[in-house]
């Protein structure tokens, strides 16, 4: 499909991407689990979602483990290859927006794997970024920082396992949606 056949951005779902990676950087670590949430263009409505533990390539480094759970018997029982995940994640990502918490860091390694697999992207270039969106929090001291477990306690939701790619997904979108609910009167005015 050509590009200018697309909807236009507003028209856009919404595909709320999340990882958990062996590391910081892609090509040096892989992802060992994805995770999206696929909603209307406002946000509020999910449409879809998946989630997969992936197995890594490379050795995944003790502090991520740490953080992300991962250990090779865990992942041994329910674990695919990236390749087989990567097939549901761009179906869905047809016609929909890349959003995510920290979204250069999830692009990343998103983009790494579509590299690797000469996949692309199959919709608009344009990415969502809570982190972005969540500065003027941190700017007028509401928050002191913009982590996704600061801001899900700012707005009062409970966050069970953090640190793991579908509920981190889960929360990117419900923390987009309270953003948007703040700047909505802003949006009445123009």
């Amino acid at each position: 499909m050509a590009y200018y056949n697309r909807p236009p951005i507003n028209e856009l779902n919404l595909f709320f991407f999340d990882c958990e990676t062996g590391g910081l950087r892609p090509g040096v670590a892989d992802m060992v689990e994805v995770a999206c949430v696929l909603t209307d263009p406002t946000g509020s409505k999910v449409l879809d979602e998946f989630c997969a533990k992936v197995f890594p390539l490379k050795e995944v480094h003790p502090k991520a483990a740490a953080v992300n759970g991962y250990t090779a018997e865990k992942w041994a029982e329910a674990a695919v290859d990236l390749d087989k995940a990567m097939v549901p994640l761009l179906r869905m990502a047809r016609n929909s927006l890349f959003a995510a918490h920290n979204a250069a860091f999830d692009w990343g390694f998103f983009e790494f794997a579509m590299a690797q697999r000469a996949m692309r992207w199959p919709s608009d270039y344009h990415r969502i970024d809570t982190v972005a969106l969540a500065h003027p929090l941190l700017v007028s001291r509401r928050v002191s920082n913009v982590k996704l477990v600061t801001l899900a306690k700012y707005f009062e939701f409970e966050f069970k396992d953090a640190h793991s790619a579908l509920a981190d997904a889960h929360m990117c979108r419900k923390v987009y949606c309270a953003l948007m609910e703040i700047y909505a009167p802003f949006f009445d005015q123009a």
